[in-house]
C-alpha cells in the first residue's frame, strides 16, 4: 500500500509497503541537477554524489560503506539532470541503519579539502573514460546540437576544467543551500514499519534548513541539426529523434510505453526486426525515451560500419513512413501491452525497483499509484492512442539526426527524411 505523508518542513516521504519481503530499499531524491547549475557552479551536483560519501563527523569514508554492506546492503547514488538520488538496499530488519547512514551522508558531510582534491582526480578519471566510449560521447554531442547551450544539454559531470576549479567554499556553499528538507523526497518500498520510519525521518527532516529558492527553469528551443561528425572510432553511432513539450497526463505516460515497445525498445519490435534481422543493417538498434519535467525526448540509436550507414538512414526513413502508411495493428498493441504487463508483474519483485518507480511517477506525473492502478491503466491504452502519438510526434520535419565516431565517416547519404 503506497502512502505519502508531507511534512511541516516540506519534505514528502512515498512508502510502499510490501508484506511478503524480507527486503526494504530507501532513497533520498534531491530535487535539483546539474540543469539547475548556474554557469560558474557546472559539475557541483555530480561531484556533491561523490563527495557525500567521504565522511562525516561520525563515520569516514570506510566506516559509511562497512556499516552497510556488514549487513549484506548496498549503498549507491546517481546525478541527473533534474535530481540527484542516494539509495540504499539492506535486509528490511536492517532499515534504521539505512536511515541514519543515509541522513548523516545527506546532511552532515565534511567535505574535507584533502577528500575534495583525491575527488578531482577521480571525476576526471571518469570524464575520460566517458571520452572513450563512442556511444556516450555521441549521445552528449548530440543533446548539444539539438539545445545549443542550454543547461539540459551540459554534460552532467562538468568539463575537465571546471572540476579542477571546484573551491570547497563555494562547493559547501552550495551544498547547504541544495541539500534541504523542502528540497528532498524520501521513498521507500518493502518490509517497513510505516509509522517507524515516519518517526525515523520526521526529526532530522523537520529540521528548519534554509536553503535557496528553486532554480527557475526555461524551457529549451530546439534546433534542427543533421550533422556528420568523425571521431577516432570504428563504427558510426547514429542519433536521430525529435523532441516535445512533457506532459504530467499518466495515461499519455502508458501510451508512450506502448508505442515505443513495438516500435523499437525490444527484440520483437519494428526496428530490431526490420533493420537487424531482416536486413543486417547494425549491430545494436533500439528507440528510447528520455522525460524532463517541462521537455521530453524521443531517440532512435543504432550503430553500424560507414559503409552500411546510407542504406541505414533510409532503412529509418522507411520504417518512419511505415508508422504512416502502416499503423500498428490491434495485435502488435496487445503484444506489446502484454510485454509490458509481464514486465511489471516482474519488476514489483524488485524492492529497489519499486522505490525508484514511486519518485519517477511523482516527479513526472504528480501522483504514485499502485501496480494494480498501472495496470489498470496499461490494459486501458487503445489504437486511437497510440495513433495520437504518430499524429503528433513523427513528421519528418522535427527531426533531427547526428552520425558520430568512425574516422571514415564523410557525410550523410541526405539532409532530412522524407517519410
Amino acid at each position: 500500500m503506497i502512502q505519502s505523508i508531507q511534512l511541516a518542513s516540506g519534505a514528502r516521504i512515498i512508502l510502499d509497503t510490501v508484506e511478503n519481503t524480507d527486503v526494504a530499499s530507501i532513497g533520498l531524491w534531491q530535487l535539483s541537477g546539474s540543469r539547475d547549475e548556474g554557469d560558474s557552479e557546472a559539475g557541483y551536483t555530480h561531484f556533491l554524489e561523490h563527495m557525500l560519501f567521504k565522511g562525516t563527523a561520525k563515520r569516514n569514508a570506510y566506516q559509511i560503506a562497512q556499516a552497510v554492506e556488514r549487513v549484506g546492503g548496498y549503498l549507491n547514488a546517481f546525478t541527473e539532470k533534474e535530481i540527484t538520488c542516494f539509495y540504499c538496499t539492506l535486509p528490511g530488519d536492517s532499515i534504521d541503519l539505512a536511515v541514519d547512514v543515509l541522513t548523516d551522508m545527506y546532511f552532515s558531510s565534511l567535505l574535507e579539502q584533502v577528500e575534495l582534491q583525491k575527488e578531482k582526480t577521480v571525476i576526471v578519471n571518469e570524464i575520460k573514460t566517458i571520452e572513450d566510449n563512442p556511444e556516450e560521447k555521441g549521445q552528449q554531442i548530440y543533446l548539444e546540437n539539438l539545445w545549443n547551450g542550454h543547461p539540459l544539454s551540459r554534460k552532467i559531470t562538468g568539463e575537465i576544467e571546471q572540476v579542477e576549479g571546484i573551491d570547497k567554499r563555494r562547493l559547501l556553499a552550495f551544498y547547504r543551500e541544495r541539500f534541504t528538507p523542502p528540497t528532498t523526497v524520501i521513498t521507500a518500498s518493502g518490509k517497513i514499519d510505516a509509522d517507524r520510519l515516519i518517526a525515523l525521518l520526521s526529526p532530522t527532516f523537520n529540521e528548519n534548513r534554509r536553503g535557496r529558492a528553486p532554480v527557475r527553469r526555461d524551457l529549451p528551443a530546439a534546433r534542427l541539426q543533421w550533422q556528420a561528425i568523425p571521431d577516432k572510432f570504428e563504427q558510426v553511432h547514429l542519433y536521430t529523434g525529435t523532441s516535445y513539450p512533457s506532459t504530467t497526463e499518466i495515461e499519455e505516460y502508458y501510451s508512450d510505453l506502448v508505442f515505443n515497445t513495438l516500435f523499437g525498445e525490444s527484440m520483437s519490435s519494428r526496428l530490431f526486426q526490420r533493420l537487424r534481422e531482416d536486413r543486417g543493417l547494425c549491430y545494436s538498434v533500439s528507440s528510447f525515451r528520455t522525460y524532463f519535467t517541462d521537455v521530453s525526448l524521443w531517440t532512435i540509436y543504432a550503430n553500424t560500419i560507414p559503409s552500411l550507414l546510407p542504406d541505414l538512414v533510409d532503412a529509418i526513413n522507411e520504417e518512419l513512413a511505415r508508422l504512416h502508411r502502416e499503423p500498428p495493428t490491434e495485435r502488435e498493441i496487445q503484444d506489446a501491452k502484454s510485454q509490458l504487463r509481464g514486465n511489471m508483474i516482474l519488476a514489483r519483485e524488485d524492492m529497489e525497483n519499486r522505490m525508484k518507480r514511486l519518485f519517477r511517477q511523482l516527479h513526472l506525473t504528480g501522483r504514485a499509484v499502485e501496480y494494480d492502478t498501472s495496470l489498470q491503466l496499461l490494459g486501458q491504452i487503445s489504437r486511437r492512442d497510440i495513433m495520437s502519438i504518430i499524429e503528433k510526434r513523427i513528421h519528418p520535419d522535427s527531426f533531427n539526426l547526428l552520425a558520430y565516431g568512425s574516422r571514415e565517416l564523410k557525410g550523410l547519404p541526405r539532409h532530412s527524411y522524407t517519410f
